[in-house]
């Protein structure tokens, strides 16, 4: 096919913004928002996704980055609208829970399930929806810093001022185990007991869900939360707890001195900015826990259709629907072969185009590859300052886990709550995103990890065993010897 039957890139800036693991039906999720026309939440920026063996990589395609900040003023002009996106939010997660626990799902017959596994993508599509809102908002204010301060200072302010007032999902879990861990050492509780297991099960209702994500990330079991239990009671719960509060007190005072100095205008922008931050972190909170209800639909398809749930969850939206709800046979080699490439080409209500296998690959080769770094050095966002010298590895799911030893350089598209328990195995962290709401910014500040994020293709640029040098005092990595 020719160059010019394709929509064409020519002319257009193109951004990279999300890498990660995941099954294909989130990437078809991913793809409708960015189609659907919305009243509320207008995306209206063309954005590209891949989907290739089993990972997908989504980019926005601009002419001009003014763009991103003709979205912002909309915010700047009316930040209630923030407070509409939480409410967005809550609706869409609860509503989706309550169709899905409505009524057994052994009772439905095919034709139901299938409009219920519909509508589960449907409200996916929706929950979506304020998260690319809020990724919008995220590439305006890192614009707007970077063309207002020196590079460095202006990652710094970055880094400190957008700070959500409330706290992050993994910081009350964090803090609620800690105050259990506290208690129970200082009144000499035994873990066993009945009211130290039933606040256990209590902390463990609130969050269990957490470490859930877009591939095949492991949910935490009471016996995760248990053993994390075990663990921080060997190691002085009640200075642990202390640490975490006072860090938490220096934030917040470093981040109203920096505030002061500001002009009316950045203000405003940080104002929005910390909310947003906040608000992706309540955005995936709530994604996990409409996915851990989805999860049962996946089953009683899984069950009746015997098909496992990762090649159902690795189906369009269409073919799994119509499976169930039609009968129509699973087509095994048409799903390799989008599957193993797949482009989605969205802008809203406009353009949707949708590239699988052959042309999936032509397109990539036309528009999406870009030259190998050759240079040694690679240039990103410092998320958390630091210098640390280490081996690289490559992480892409928890399943690469096992190869981290202490002090290394997790080399990563993002991070997600399933890697918390790891990270503090690790030296520093590089990653491909480099959103300010993006986990890696959130939770290597959190926890104190130099970091440097927003370095396309890092995962792919590097190798395990290259020994590297990350300054994430001016956000660069250095390859000191390859392997």
């Amino acid at each position: 096919m020719a160059k010019q039957n394709f929509f064409d890139l020519s002319g257009y800036q193109l951004l990279p913004e999300a890498n990660r693991a995941s099954y294909f039906y989130i990437s078809n999720v991913v793809s409708n928002y960015c189609w659907q026309k919305h009243n509320f939440l207008p995306i209206n920026t063309s954005t590209i996704l891949q989907h290739k063996e089993g990972k997908f990589s989504a980019f926005f395609a601009i002419k001009d980055k003014k763009h991103f900040q003709k979205f912002l003023q909309r915010f700047i002009k009316n930040p209630k609208l923030l407070d509409r996106v939480e409410k967005f939010i809550t609706l869409n997660r609860e509503r989706g829970i309550k169709k899905i626990t409505k009524k057994p799902l052994a009772l439905l017959t095919n034709k139901e399930l299938g409009n219920l596994l519909a509508f589960y993508y449907l409200q996916n599509q929706e929950l979506h929806k304020a998260a690319m809102t809020l990724r919008l908002i995220d590439r305006a204010i890192i614009d707007c810093f970077r063309d207002s301060f020196p590079l460095e200072k202006a990652d710094y302010y970055i880094s400190n001022l957008l700070i959500a007032k409330r706290q992050t999902f993994t910081t009350q879990e964090n803090l609620a185990l800690l105050k259990l861990a506290s208690e129970i050492d200082e009144k000499k509780l035994k873990i066993n007991s009945v009211i130290c297991q039933q606040k256990l099960q209590k902390i463990y209702n609130n969050f269990f869900w957490l470490t859930l994500g877009y591939f095949n990330e492991p949910l935490s079991t009471l016996k995760d939360y248990n053993n994390k239990l075990i663990n921080l009671l060997k190691n002085k719960p009640q200075n642990k707890l202390s640490e975490l509060k006072n860090k938490i007190s220096r934030e917040k005072r470093e981040k109203q001195k920096l505030f002061k100095i500001l002009s009316p205008k950045f203000k405003k922008i940080v104002t929005i900015g910390a909310e947003a931050t906040y608000l992706k972190d309540y955005f995936k909170f709530s994604a996990n826990k409409l996915q851990y209800y989805g999860e049962a639909v996946f089953q009683e398809i899984s069950k009746r259709m015997k098909i496992t749930v990762p090649d159902l969850k690795n189906l369009s939206h269409e073919d799994a629907i119509n499976l169930i709800s039609k009968g129509i046979k699973y087509n095994y080699k048409r799903a390799q072969e989008y599957l193993r490439h797949t482009i989605f080409i969205s802008l809203t209500g406009k353009v949707k185009e949708r590239y699988e296998g052959v042309l999936a690959d032509k397109y990539e080769k036309l528009f999406l590859i870009t030259n190998k770094n050759t240079s040694g050095e690679f240039k990103g966002r410092s998320a958390c300052r630091g210098l640390v010298r280490g081996f690289a590895r490559i992480i892409h799911s928890p399943k690469d886990f096992s190869k981290i030893k202490k002090g290394d350089i997790i080399i990563v598209m993002n991070t997600g709550p399933d890697f918390v328990p790891i990270l503090n195995r690790v030296g520093a962290i590089v990653s491909e995103e480099g959103g300010i709401t993006a986990h890696v910014s959130v939770i290597s500040r959190e926890l104190n990890i130099p970091c440097v994020v927003g370095i396309p293709k890092i995962t792919k640029e590097l190798k395990d065993d290259d020994s590297l040098e990350v300054d994430a005092n001016k956000g660069i990595v250095k390859i000191l010897k390859k392997l």
